[in-house]
């Protein structure tokens, strides 16, 4: 279901990677869209800022981190094809657009995050 409905709303491009959504649905539920309508929803309300996040142009920091990250490879065929976010990102920064700080804190838990005190 969550595969299938990001196709409608993002470009294939951004479906360059292999994930079962298990993780991502799991968050969509904990946030009460427990629906393929309720997502609908949410992109139809998000899809078009996403998308301005992800063709805006990275920093030198941004571009260093995920160099270290991923590789230089990565990032050098991510500014050949003018976008940096997979489709698990896209959804997770639709899910920071529509629930800020809640979903900020929930994915400081998610990855081990310690925030300030």
């Amino acid at each position: 279901m969550v595969l299938k409905t990001l196709k409608q709303f993002f470009p294939e491009k951004n479906n360059d990677c292999e994930c079962a959504y298990a993780e991502e649905l799991k968050e969509l539920n904990d946030f009460g869209i427990t629906t393929e309508k309720h997502l609908i929803v949410l992109l139809k309300k998000r899809a078009e800022e996403v998308m301005e996040i992800d063709r805006s142009p990275m920093n030198d920091s941004d571009k260093q981190f995920y160099s270290d990250d991923h590789g230089k490879e990565f990032v050098a065929n991510r500014l050949r094809k003018g976008f940096w976010f997979s489709y698990p990102a896209l959804l997770r920064i639709a899910l920071e657009l529509e629930y800020g700080n809640a979903y900020e804190d929930y994915a400081h838990k998610r990855d081990g995050v310690v925030g300030p005190d």
